[in-house]
């Protein structure tokens, strides 16, 4: 069983007509989360190649749930964007947390882009639609149905295993039974399927998807913005925090799947000689609860909670810290997922200080790109930073230019969307 693998990495051939592609997200800039740089970085690179990108998104509002300055929910608004087409869907703003508003949040985006692809869009070739959330693949299945041109799903999570998987809700639960039956009709309508992990596709399969369907497209980074010369933002002296202690960073999400507090209580138990300082830049669901578990353990000179900043500086982040944190809940959903930031930080040149299983640990180990640990156990990390430590800043180096030279090979954004035209160009033509 081997998923089909897109490997062109030559440009466009002039002598086709490019495509005309709908790719309907939930997300997208300024939203700075991964599906969002995901969604513009791909398409950005398409148009580079050639092709015609129409995004069909919603009214920036994550992960708050408030809408970002120059934007109204209730309005349809067209952009360009790096030259793709935008087109903004009303939207009912949800924060990241809760079930019930975040429910409405995610059932009603899907009708608007559904409606507005049907009136604004012009001809296209073929509908993309990405996941995180599954009802955007409805909205996608339903839009490339009414357009007669095939329907694609990028699946970058598995729903709705992530949503049992987070607690959220119980797998006995009668909407996660009917979105297992929404998942599974999403697999076997869609032309083809674009994963982000090998771990995925026999799951797919599971669900009488042909390999040959499948196509692994995993995450990456801009290796542009990722640039290692990027001057380091001024975290040291802005915190008081000594040039010679160990600085941790997360920098992302802080939501239900991501366990941040882990970071907090190692911190709590590391001996005073680490001289350990964590950094947490970031909002979402879980913010608040970390903020009480810091406070709670006492932490605050040594774990400092900031504020989520725009895409553009992370990589000045991740230049000021000595190794970057991804932690995820110790979940078998989690162990096939591969979290976006450790590409960032790779493409950074800084080791990656990683609390997930699976596919993403063999990534890591494979690139020589840091160090995993059990997921969820704080005194298994304190060994990880005492084992970071002691390698000292040469040997935490040596490990991130390694990082960076397998991101080049691997992980370059614009590469992957070369990959994905490849693997796109035959269903366009066949509409």
């Amino acid at each position: 069983m081997r998923a089909r693998v897109a490997t062109s990495t030559s440009t466009r051939d002039p002598s086709k007509p490019p495509m005309r592609l709908a790719y309907l997200s939930h997300y997208f800039p300024p939203e700075s989360n991964a599906p969002a740089a995901r969604v513009h970085e791909l398409s950005r690179a398409l148009v580079r190649l050639g092709h015609e990108v129409h995004v069909v998104t919603g009214q920036p509002n994550h992960p708050r749930g408030v809408v970002h300055p120059g934007y109204r929910a209730a309005e349809y608004r067209r952009e360009h964007v790096d030259g793709i087409t935008v087109h903004r869907v009303p939207t009912f703003p949800a924060a990241n947390r809760g079930v019930l508003l975040r429910g409405l949040g995610y059932a009603a985006m899907p009708t608007a882009q559904l409606a507005l692809g049907l009136a604004k869009l012009p001809p296209v070739d073929l509908v993309l639609a990405t996941s995180p959330q599954i009802f955007t693949g409805l909205a996608g299945l339903a839009l490339a149905r009414l357009r007669r041109v095939p329907f694609v799903l990028e699946v970058r999570d598995l729903w709705p295993e992530s949503i049992v998987s987070v607690g959220a809700l119980a797998a006995t639960h009668p909407l996660i039974r009917a979105l297992g039956r929404l998942e599974h009709t999403l697999y076997r309508s869609a032309a083809a399927i674009v994963s982000v992990t090998d771990s995925f596709v026999a799951h797919f399969v599971g669900h009488g998807v042909p390999a040959a369907n499948i196509a692994v497209i995993k995450n990456g980074a801009d290796l542009d913005l990722f640039d290692p010369h990027t001057p380091p933002a001024p975290l040291r002296q802005q915190l008081g925090i000594p040039e010679h202690a160990l600085l941790a960073l997360f920098c992302g999400t802080i939501g239900m799947a991501h366990d941040v507090g882990l970071l907090a209580r190692a911190a709590a138990i590391a001996p005073p000689e680490l001289e350990l300082h964590v950094v947490v830049v970031g909002d979402g669901a879980g913010r608040a609860a970390l903020a009480a578990e810091i406070a709670a353990l006492g932490v605050g000179d040594r774990v400092h909670l900031l504020p989520a900043v725009p895409r553009r500086e992370v990589p000045g982040l991740l230049a000021a810290a000595d190794l970057s944190a991804v932690v995820l809940r110790d979940s078998p959903t989690f162990a096939g997922v591969l979290p976006s930031k450790i590409f960032e930080a790779m493409a950074m040149q800084r080791p990656v200080l990683l609390g997930v299983r699976g596919e993403a640990q063999a990534l890591v180990e494979a690139a020589g790109a840091g160090l995993a640990f059990t997921p969820g156990d704080p005194a298994a990390l304190v060994a990880t930073l005492r084992t970071f430590a002691m390698l000292g800043a040469p040997g935490r180096r040596t490990m991130g230019q390694q990082a960076r030279r397998y991101a080049l090979v691997h992980h370059d954004r614009t590469a992957q969307a070369r990959q994905l035209a490849a693997f796109l160009e035959p269903l366009a033509t066949r509409r």
